[in-house]
This record gives structure tokens, sequence and C-alpha cells, in this order.
């Protein structure tokens, strides 16, 4: 046996060994590509029908959001009414306590005065 041949029969040796190896790596490869690959193609089956879901979605938050909006602006605008409505009222019915109190007054001070007159004029015919 020359060094060629023993070089030939390691190389043959090693290739055997390699070839042993990577046959069933490569096919352990390829079914995971091919898993992969299916794998790839029902995310793309259900993120297509997802993402045009959450765009709906996204669209009526968008609408919502804008409803929300014009409902809390009626909602101020409405408070601001009461608010001034309130305040009206209170500077009416402090006008009408400050005009009425006099005419409460004298009307009291008329009334005290004929009952006193009625006491008196009863009061001196008993």
């Amino acid at each position: 046996m020359t060094p060629l041949d023993i070089f030939l029969i390691f190389t043959a040796g090693s290739i055997l060994i390699l070839t042993a190896v990577l046959v069933p790596t490569l096919l352990q490869l390829k079914r995971t590509y091919k898993k992969a690959e299916e794998t790839l193609q029902v995310l793309e089956r259900e993120l297509v029908p997802m993402s045009k879901k959450i765009t709906a979605g996204a669209a009526e938050v968008e609408l919502l959001a804008a409803s929300c909006t014009a409902k809390l602006e009626e909602t101020d605008e409405a408070i601001r009414a009461v608010r001034r409505a309130g305040d009206t009222l209170l500077l009416t019915s402090q006008a009408l306590k400050d005009s009425v109190r006099p005419v409460i007054s004298g009307v009291g001070g008329i009334t005290a005065g004929l009952q006193m007159f009625a006491r008196v004029l009863l009061g001196g015919k008993k």
C-alpha cells in the first residue's frame, strides 16, 4: 500500500462518513424548509384577512372617536347653556328678591298698623 492508496482510502471513508451525515441532515433541512414554507403560506392566508379586519376596526375606532368628540362638544355646549341659564336665574331671583322685599316689608307694616288700629278701635269699644 502506497501513501496514495492510504490517502484515497481515507478520502473515500471521509466522503462516506460525510455522506452518511449530510444526507439525513439535508433531508431534515428539506423537511424543515417545506414545513416553514407551509407555515408561511398559512400565515399569509390568515394575515391578509386579519390585517383587513384590523384596518376596518381601526377605521371604526376612528369614526367612534370622531363621534365621541362631537358628542363631547355638544355636551360642553349644553353645559355652558345650562350654566348661563343658571346664572340668569340666579340674577333674576336676586333682583326679584330685592324688588319684592320692600313691598313685603311695606305690606307687613301696613298689616301691623291695621291690626293695631283694629285693636285700638275694638279695644276702645269693649
